[in-house]
């Protein structure tokens, strides 16, 4: 492909070959950690530290084959009359169906003549750069994924977009990557037509509909100068073009690129990742010395593919000859779907696990007396079966946590791998007790397409950390000395660690650069080819990574304090009342304050056992009341002292709302990652409010 137009710096992808097959090297933190190579540390950082196995090198191929294009033919070949993709439809009688599934066979059919119909009717061109990018603007479903591959077929790129982007920001992205077709469902293409009017995005010419297209629709597309096609005549086209002349494909190499991912920035506009094949296969490959996944497996796709997370997990998958079921789109029927899916892995964001472990602990609380007693003890004998090294219990597995599984449809699940945020280790602990398997945590970012670290699955003790580098990635801490966080220093809040600082990732599995923003690549890349990625973390005795802090979002008080509010929210947000946290403060005031949504089942619970008055109220009603705030307060100051906040960084005044904070009201990004100038402004008046309640800061002269 041609790059060369594309204004990025161009790196080169480094791994040190330190201590590679040379056992004496090497020092050994411990079977589950991370593996030192010695005589790398430096005066800026600590050493360099790769995964636990010392001879595991980064693999640019996984099961002979190197692009997710042959990662999918793979899957196909070893497994071509099993079930690939699967969906539900909606029977006669209004109930969803059991999940449907196609075989690999039918899907590569599909991807065949979906390639041929895009290049036969010139849906994707080249752009200035030489790109040939088509957008996926639509939710998790069969046909995202089947016009992905068949893009690939054709040497194009895909540029997907979560489906709750608004017009601007959706304008932006078809205007920076000059895309002359997206894919999407009638749900999405207001938003494309609304961009289109403002003239931002000027070769946007096709929409391809995949759920069929209505009058109205066609004539919305129409005002906005868009041609609308189905996704089945554009196969169709392929499949005549197929029969009559062949159609030959074009496969992209391991260099090429496989997808713009755009980051969903907190403030301005999103930056695209350039992610190629390689990033993808290695990112992969790296993780199979911690779990493997075969034909046999599962997986439901849920979280949004254009998250990379979900991405690497579907990727690999298929190239497994795995099944892939989709979610019906609907949060609230998961459970449902999990059900019909069965997965037997099962990649979670701890969103959905706290919703999950609230409505079981709930639950509980509600059925007291001799219910509550057993499951009590249930869950104290596993945790301490945990301690023991034992994931199962014959008794209590038996009664209560088998039939919890079933219930949840996870009782098939062999691996839970949550990420994308901090897990609170009570949870973990939990779903490590209901499920009876290895639960773990992993850490990256898109730039490294998310696979830096991962929590090992026969480490069922020890928390609070998200394990050792993959075997694709070497990890080194900076030193932040602005923020007092040094590769030398040998505690963290009184408990012992092996060095503290920013994270830095490097390996094949790193990106290349942000498309047309050179600047914010070579703030992100540094020479040495290390990834920043603004996170701060320490190695554990055990040398596992933990992350303690962030580097970006830090603020100064008025007493020349530094404030960190993410690690606040990860910190209070351990409180099973509070669903979601705001921590604000600036160079004006001695302290802090706080926004706060309570999470409504758990709120409800606690009004319950409160009785009358608070017992009849809504909960927009409840989030009003004294009683309901001085009770949050009160865990926000027991979370912070057992978790070694300073008193400075303990918000003094905190105001509760009903709301949640989402990306339809502008609040949050879809990765649910705050929108902190947004928050502030929305809610100055509260802000202003809780500081005039407040004594005045006191002058430094």
């Amino acid at each position: 492909m041609i790059i060369d137009k594309i204004t990025i710096t161009s790196f080169k992808v480094y791994f040190s070959n330190e201590g590679i097959m040379s056992p004496n090297l090497d020092i050994y933190d411990n079977e589950f950690g991370s593996t030192v190579l010695a005589e790398t540390e430096r005066y800026d950082r600590g050493a360099i530290r790769r995964c636990f196995d010392p001879l595991v090198n980064p693999s640019y191929g996984k099961d002979g084959v190197r692009t997710l294009y042959e990662a999918f033919r793979r899957g196909s070949s070893i497994n071509p009359l099993g079930p690939c993709l699967g969906f539900r439809a909606t029977s006669t009688n209004g109930f969803p169906t059991p999940y449907i599934y196609c075989s690999y066979t039918e899907i590569l059919a599909r991807v065949d003549a979906l390639a041929a119909g895009l290049e036969t009717l010139n849906l994707i061109e080249p752009n200035e750069d030489g790109l040939k990018v088509i957008v996926l603007y639509l939710k998790n479903c069969m046909e995202w994924t089947i016009t992905e591959y068949a893009t690939f077929s054709i040497g194009g790129i895909t540029v997907p977009m979560y489906d709750t982007l608004g017009p601007s920001t959706v304008g932006f992205i078809f205007n920076e990557t000059g895309s002359k077709t997206v894919v999407c469902t009638r749900a999405e293409i207001k938003a494309v037509c609304e961009a289109k009017k403002t003239g931002d995005c000027p070769k946007l010419k096709y929409g391809v509909i995949v759920n069929g297209i209505t009058e109205d629709v066609v004539s919305m597309a129409s005002d906005a100068g868009i041609e609308l096609l189905s996704l089945s005549q554009v196969e169709a086209t392929g499949v005549q073009r197929i029969t009559t002349k062949g159609h030959k494909h074009s496969p992209p190499s391991a260099k090429d690129i496989a997808t713009f991912s755009y980051t969903s920035g907190t403030t301005g506009n999103p930056k695209g990742a350039l992610l190629t094949h390689e990033n993808f296969i290695s990112a992969m490959s790296g993780t199979d010395i911690f779990f493997k996944s075969d034909m046999t497996d599962r997986h439901l796709s849920y979280l949004p593919l254009a998250h990379i997370f979900e991405r690497v997990v579907l990727s690999g998958m298929l190239a497994a000859g795995g099944s892939v079921a989709f979610y019906r789109g609907n949060p609230l029927w998961l459970v449902e779907d999990l059900q019909a899916c069965r997965p037997t892995i099962f990649p979670a964001a701890p969103r959905v696990l706290n919703k999950i472990y609230d409505k079981i602990m709930a639950g509980m609380t509600a059925a007291g007396g001799m219910k509550k007693k057993l499951f009590d003890s249930a869950l104290a004998a596993k945790r301490e079966g945990l301690k023991q090294g034992f994931l199962t219990h014959a008794l209590y597995d038996r009664l209560i946590f088998n039939k919890i599984k079933k219930a949840l449809g996870l009782d098939c699940v062999r691996i839970l791998v949550s990420g994308s945020a901090p897990l609170s280790d009570n949870v973990m602990i939990f779903y490590r007790c209901l499920l009876g398997v290895p639960v773990v945590e992993g850490y990256g970012q898109t730039e490294g397409t998310a696979a830096a670290t991962l929590g090992h699955p026969d480490d069922i003790v020890t928390v609070g950390h998200v394990g050792g580098p993959t075997g694709a990635t070497e990890i080194v801490l900076m030193n932040v000395p602005e923020m007092g966080y040094m590769q030398t220093d040998k505690e963290h809040h009184g408990k012992p660690c092996q060095g503290r600082g920013e994270i830095c990732v490097r390996g094949p599995n790193v990106f290349i650069g942000y498309y047309k923003n050179e600047e914010k690549t070579k703030e992100a890349i540094d020479e040495e080819g290390w990834l920043h990625s603004g996170d701060i973390g320490l190695w554990t005795m055990e040398g596992s990574l933990q992350i303690i802090d962030r580097k970006k979002n830090i603020f100064k008080l008025s007493i020349g304090e530094y404030v960190a509010p993410e690690k606040i929210e990860n910190i209070i947000g351990e409180s099973a009342l509070i669903g979601q946290s705001f921590v604000y403060g600036d160079s004006f005031q001695n302290s802090l304050v706080g926004i706060i949504i309570p999470d409504e089942e758990p709120a409800m619970h606690w009004a319950n056992s409160k009785g009358e008055p608070l017992a009849k109220l809504s909960f927009s009603e409840l989030c009003k009341t004294a009683q309901l705030k001085d009770a949050i307060m009160n865990d926000i100051k027991v979370l912070s002292r057992k978790n070694g906040l300073h008193g400075f960084e303990i918000a003094k005044e905190v105001h509760l709302d009903s709301n949640l904070f989402t990306e339809e009201n502008g609040l949050a990004t879809p990765t649910f990652k705050l929108k902190r100038q947004k928050l502030r402004d929305y809610y100055q008046s509260e802000i202003t409010n809780m500081y005039a309640r407040m004594p005045p800061p006191k002058s430094k002269l």
